[in-house]
Formats: structure tokens, C-alpha cells, sequence
């Protein structure tokens, strides 16, 4: 296959995990951030990146608790392969998705909290498309 068609088979999207949302004041020094010696403007294609022990995962907290101090959001940048999947799992946040390229699955068991959740429901994911994950609810993506 070539370059330009295996590149849009690879899907992109940034997971916004939101535990509350804070509007922050005017008089709040923007400049500073919550770590000593870390500069505000950062260069995405410096930060460390990790596959989580999935294949076919490039995965980048841009912004977060760990690295940068933040208490209540964490942003990631992710790129996964073609024929990759997240395992099936579950936040105590809310997760929303940006897909930037690529399509594939979404497998959202909205009900997962019960006993027996029964089947996921599945939603097709596209290019330029969002979507939003509730809290503990079980979910999978596939490419």
C-alpha cells in the first residue's frame, strides 16, 4: 500500500478527561505554570510518549496531572494503527474525543454499571467527527 493511503489509515484524536469544569479568573497569572522549571509553551513532538503495552498506540499526555500539576483536566494526544484497539475499559471521568483522521468503532456499553451490562452498542467514527464517553461507562475502540 502505499505511504499517502497506510497515513489516513492511521487515526488520531485528543481525549479530553474532565472530572469538573472550572472557569478560571481574569487575575489568574496565565503565564506561570503549576510546575516549577516547566515551560508553558511546550513542543508536542518533545513530550515523552508511551504505548500503554498496546500495540499500535502512540500515546501523549499533552497536558496533565503528573507532568504539569493540573488537578481537573487531562488532555492527550493518541495515534493509533490500523487493526489496533483499546481494551475494554472504564473511566471515573468523562472522556471527549476529537478524531482528526482516520475511522473505525466505538463500543459503548452505556449501561455497564448494571450487573450484566449486556451488549455494546456500536457507533462508526470518522474524520472530523467527536464523541463523548460518561462517566464508568465501559467502552472499546477499534481501528
Amino acid at each position: 500500500m502505499e505511504a499517502s493511503r497506510k497515513m489516513a489509515w492511521h487515526w488520531h484524536f485528543l481525549g479530553f478527561f474532565f472530572l469538573s469544569l472550572h472557569v478560571f479568573s481574569a487575575k489568574a497569572k496565565a503565564s506561570q505554570c503549576s510546575i516549577k522549571g516547566l515551560p508553558l509553551v511546550r513542543n508536542i513532538s518533545e513530550l515523552p510518549q508511551d504505548d500503554h503495552g498496546i500495540r499500535g498506540l502512540s500515546h501523549i499526555t499533552v497536558a496533565g496531572s503528573v507532568l504539569h500539576g493540573m488537578k481537573e483536566v487531562e488532555v492527550w494526544l493518541q495515534t493509533f494503527s490500523p487493526g489496533s484497539c483499546t481494551p475494554i475499559h472504564r473511566h471515573s471521568c468523562e472522556e471527549v474525543f476529537i478524531v482528526l483522521k482516520g475511522s473505525g468503532t466505538l463500543y459503548l456499553a452505556s449501561s455497564s454499571h448494571q450487573k450484566h451490562p449486556g451488549k455494546p452498542q456500536e457507533y462508526f467514527i470518522f474524520p472530523n467527527s467527536t464523541f463523548h464517553i460518561p462517566v464508568n461507562d465501559a467502552h472499546q475502540v477499534h481501528i
